[in-house]
């Protein structure tokens, strides 16, 4: 079966300069909030609602889960309508949600809120890649997804800088700014977006490609494509590789080292200025190779994260900076090899009028990857130190296996 790709944009709808500055910057606005809130979303509902942690926890993770369809559905809408609707409708869900939170006080109210923020959320990620995958010509669709990803950790680095000054102060009205930032953040990156040029409907196919599914055809055709099946469950379980820095590592660090948990902090710190630093620039470099092998590089960097991770149980004390040193530098090359190339693929993959839908499921099991990490991650760590480890170098090499059935394309 030939691979559809998506009909190039038109070139004097697209300014080089406009497009990607705006992107760029609703991004940056986007991540600054979202850098002050998340590191303390579950210290926000203990100190402001007063809900136990466990509880906090719980109705999160059942807000995450009630939201998953939500990208099936929006991405079949996406191929009616376009792309830019929902990702400034996405932007404005999320700044109700966040303006919500000010009044939440009780569980079910975290719950409701908490679903529309993560349909919010979802909507966001979906359609992302749709007007990615409509404004950028096949070839720069990677460098795209990595331009947005410095940008995002950007903003991000700022925010939870601004974020921990905020709490320091531990006064309620410090918690409440954290929401109140992260709404107006994304009213922002609403206003920047809302007119976005370039955005648009996606070309009509050409009548020469039957294998393509109309624009009203259902997912069954869509499920039906064999290696976005294969790149859905890869992504599955690399997507739990991708939350062990932010779920698992500073847990682990406490388990093993310790009083030297403040690595965890440090670890994050170093991996967000390198993904600023380095991302543009290590997508650049990896473009000339096939798509299908440069995230099968990644799960071969996560691989080396985990066996350098895993020997912290066994090094001595003045072994283990090394040994965390080695993992980091690992787990965030990962990051980068994987973010933007696998973004790029999935649109690769996918045929103009049906884009929504196939970045649909393949965000859906994205989606899945994110929500159950917490709960996979913490369970393992539970089960023994050597445990999240060994499974994890399991799934990379399972996921590696399932790309290698995806057919190799030479890079555009």
């Amino acid at each position: 079966m030939n691979s559809p790709t998506l009909r190039a944009p038109d070139r004097r709808a697209q300014p080089r300069t406009v497009v990607p500055v705006r992107l760029a910057t609703a991004v940056v606005a986007d991540g600054i909030g979202t850098g002050m809130f998340l590191p303390f979303s579950v210290l926000y509902f203990v100190h402001v609602v007063g809900l136990p942690l466990s509880v906090v926890g719980a109705c999160l993770t059942a807000a995450g889960l009630l939201a998953l369809p939500g990208s099936m559905v929006v991405g079949s809408l996406v191929d009616r309508t376009g792309p830019l609707p929902f990702v400034v409708g996405g932007n404005l869900l999320s700044a109700g949600a966040f303006t919500a939170y000010l009044w939440v006080g009780s569980a079910w109210q975290l719950v409701t809120v908490g679903f529309v923020a993560a349909v919010g959320q979802t909507v966001l990620r979906t359609a992302n890649g749709a007007l990615i995958a409509t404004m950028a010509e096949p070839g720069q669709r990677a460098g795209w997804f990595a331009r947005q990803s410095a940008a995002r950790n950007a903003g991000y680095g700022v925010g939870a800088v601004a974020g921990t000054s905020l709490v320091a102060l531990g006064s309620h009205t410090a918690y409440l700014l954290l929401a109140a930032v992260n709404a107006a953040s994304y009213l922002a990156a609403a206003a920047l977006l809302w007119r976005l040029p370039g955005a648009r409907v996606p070309a009509a196919a050409p009548s020469d490609t039957p294998a393509e599914p109309a624009a009203d055809a259902g997912y069954g055709s869509v499920l039906g494509e064999r290696r976005l099946v294969l790149l859905s469950l890869a992504g599955l379980g690399l997507v739990l590789c991708l939350n062990v820095l932010p779920v698992l590592l500073t847990s682990y660090l406490t388990a093993v080292l310790g009083h030297w948990a403040f690595l965890g902090g440090v670890a994050i710190t170093g991996n967000t200025v390198a993904v600023v630093l380095a991302q543009t620039s290590v997508t650049r470099r990896v473009q000339r190779f096939p798509a299908v092998r440069v995230v099968q590089a990644a799960a071969g960097a996560w691989t080396v994260a985990f066996l350098c991770l895993w020997a912290l149980t066994a090094v001595p004390w003045w072994g283990a900076g090394l040994g965390l040193l080695g993992a980091v530098a690992a787990l965030t090359l990962a990051e980068m090899l994987y973010g933007p190339t696998v973004g790029a693929l999935a649109t690769q993959l996918a045929p103009a009028r049906a884009a929504g839908r196939y970045l649909g499921v393949f965000y859906l099991s994205w989606s899945v990857g994110s929500a159950v990490a917490p709960a996979v991650l913490t369970w393992l760590l539970s089960q023994g130190r050597q445990w999240p480890w060994i499974a994890l170098i399991a799934v990379c090499a399972a996921s590696a296996s399932a790309l290698g059935r995806i057919p190799v394309e030479d890079p555009p």
